[in-house]
């Protein structure tokens, strides 16, 4: 339902009456959970209406920006994952396997070969109706990755024989309803099943593994003892996963003026409201506009925080609209007595001018609902585990850190390179103290100590952006020229950053005011991206400070304006 991009028609803060509504509505359809904990009295409820890529009309609720809860098409309402995730029994859990949740991912539903069954007999899908929502996790984690409703009853279920659609899947990690606020997206937390622990992954040899003696099972206790610790902490919240990006992502949205974002004040927030409606829709304003339909349908969809007019100096909307009017931005004439209408809007005041650029990323980052800047990508991880900490640890992994699949092999032969500990003649692998306290005194092959070491780890998947730049080509920055004597800049492998073409053209021309398109090159593949005039700082600017392309990646900064040319007298 969201794996693509939706498109918001309006946003609306509730009321105090409407949001207290919401909270009995809440708690009338899922009667088993606190409505406190996921819907606050004093919480900033926000009720946004959109429309799906599917021509499906919705309704989103945001607590504090985070979405909680949709509704389908009859009202019903429908947590989040970030719901789930607060509260994980306010829904039955089918539970599936790990490798599922790619081909979740890519828009396919829950067959019933991947449901594991919860019992045996007519109970094998439980008792549930047709049409009921149901959490969807994996055998080795509790979260919730998914939200669905059943295709069919379980009783329905069972006499299929293990063949058809057992959930339709309405929302899912890594949609675009997950990514609804940029700055707030979380990674699924580990939690982990009882089912899984390292003692169901025997190393080297599995016959051995299981006739252990009392000496071995005791020296193992510690571990057990370890892992049952760690799960303990990860069911009552206190460790989860999260990546890099997600840092990132928080750093660059927060980037108020004032010292901290608790001390805007009001007067603040409504005027970077009212210079966002001008610069996001100035050229588009049907003048002249009534000043209440401004302010209503564009004023209000661009407050960072929920606008009270009676909490600023000016106390009404005319009296902000006058002052707006006394330094220049907007001219206002009264039709008739009580009735004014805007008709005429100052786009090259030189405040708004300089607005546009201190904003771009944060405008970036609120249009990524709709229009990501990069390709997400779920990626195969494998989370560093108490166990395995001390050996990661001296590679320069921390504990609890995501490695992808195919970089656990290249650390361990590294590893085992570094220390000198496969023999040349037999290529098995010695272990040093620290694989010893992994699996024992036992040599083995390096393909075998890997699967020792990577069984011994939480596995798990991440939704990343394209912003790792290990083994990816520079970007290039160049000059041309073109009839008439007239200057171009070309930029080379944009795209292997991840990085959505058709948005980054959009910021250009909307930053640089100059026209951007796609150039194919001759006899290659390649493409480019060229832009009127010389663009270079600016493209510059917009990767490193939008995009947090490291400086290092990019070629060509020499052939920027310095402005400082000296006039031919």
């Amino acid at each position: 339902m969201f794996l693509k991009p939706y498109r918001p028609k309006s946003s609306a803060a509730l009321k105090g009456s409407e949001s207290k509504k919401f909270r009995q509505r809440v708690e009338l359809a899922f009667p088993n959970i606190s409505v406190d904990q996921l819907v606050p009295a004093k919480a900033a409820v926000t009720h946004v209406k959109i429309l799906t890529h599917g021509g499906v009309q919705s309704v989103v609720y945001c607590v504090d920006k985070q979405p909680m809860f949709f509704e389908l098409d009859g009202g019903q309402l429908v947590p989040t994952l970030y719901a789930m995730w607060i509260v994980p029994n306010i829904l039955p859990y089918y539970t599936t396997h790990e490798g599922v949740l790619p081909k979740l991912t890519n828009g396919a539903d829950l067959m019933l070969p991947g449901v594991v069954p919860l019992g045996v007999g007519m109970s094998m899908y439980g008792h549930y109706k047709k049409g009921q929502l149901m959490a969807v996790n994996l055998t080795n984690n509790k979260s919730a990755v998914g939200v669905g409703q059943l295709a069919r009853s379980s009783d329905d279920l069972y006499m299929c024989g293990g063949h058809g659609v057992a959930v339709k899947m309405l929302h899912l990690f890594g949609d675009k309803l997950w990514a609804h606020e940029p700055s707030l997206v979380q990674q699924i937390p580990l939690v982990r099943t009882k089912a899984l622990s390292t003692d169901d992954f025997p190393a080297l040899g599995a016959e051995a593994e299981r006739k252990k003696t009392p000496k071995a099972e005791a020296a193992d206790a510690p571990d057990t003892f370890a892992s049952v610790t760690q799960a303990e902490e990860l069911e009552s919240g206190t460790a989860s996963m999260s990546l890099a990006e997600d840092e990132e992502h928080t750093e660059t949205a927060d980037t108020s003026p004032p010292a901290e974002s608790n001390e805007v004040s009001p007067e603040y927030i409504l005027r970077n409201a009212f210079l966002s409606a001008l610069k996001n829709n100035g050229k588009k304003l049907p003048l002249p506009l009534l000043t209440s339909n401004f302010y209503r349908l564009y004023v209000v969809n661009e407050a960072s925080e929920q606008i009270d007019l009676k909490k600023t100096r000016y106390k009404k909307l005319s009296n902000f609209l006058a002052d707006m009017v006394d330094q220049g931005f907007i001219v206002v004439r009264e039709e008739s007595k009580g009735v004014d209408k805007i008709i005429s809007v100052d786009l090259e005041h030189p405040e708004l001018v300089n607005f546009i650029t201190d904003v771009k990323a944060n405008e970036a980052n609120g249009a990524a609902s709709e229009t990501p800047l990069f390709h997400s990508e779920l990626k195969e991880m494998y989370i560093v585990s108490d166990v395995t900490a001390a050996f990661f640890t001296k590679m320069n992994f921390k504990r609890g850190e995501g490695i992808p699949v195919g970089q656990v092999k290249k650390i361990v032969r590294e590893y085992v390179a570094k220390h000198g500990l496969q023999d040349v003649k037999t290529k098995l692998v010695r272990p040093d103290e620290t694989l010893q306290e992994l699996y024992g005194n036992r040599e083995g092959t390096l393909s075998e100590v890997c699967s020792i070491i990577t069984s011994k780890m939480e596995h798990s998947y991440q939704m990343c952006s394209g912003k790792d730049t290990s083994g990816k080509p520079m970007i290039q920055m160049s000059l041309a020229t073109r009839s008439g004597n007239k200057k171009v800049t070309l930029v080379s492998n944009i795209e292997a950053y991840g990085i959505i073409l058709a948005e980054f053209i959009k910021l250009c021309k909307q930053g640089a005011a100059a026209s951007t398109s796609i150039v194919k090159l001759p006899h290659q593949k390649l493409e480019q991206l060229q832009i009127q005039g010389n663009q270079v700082r600016f493209v510059y600017t917009l990767l490193t400070e939008t995009y947090k392309v490291p400086p290092k990646c990019i070629l060509g900064l020499e052939l920027a304006k310095d402005g400082k040319k000296n006039k031919k007298k």
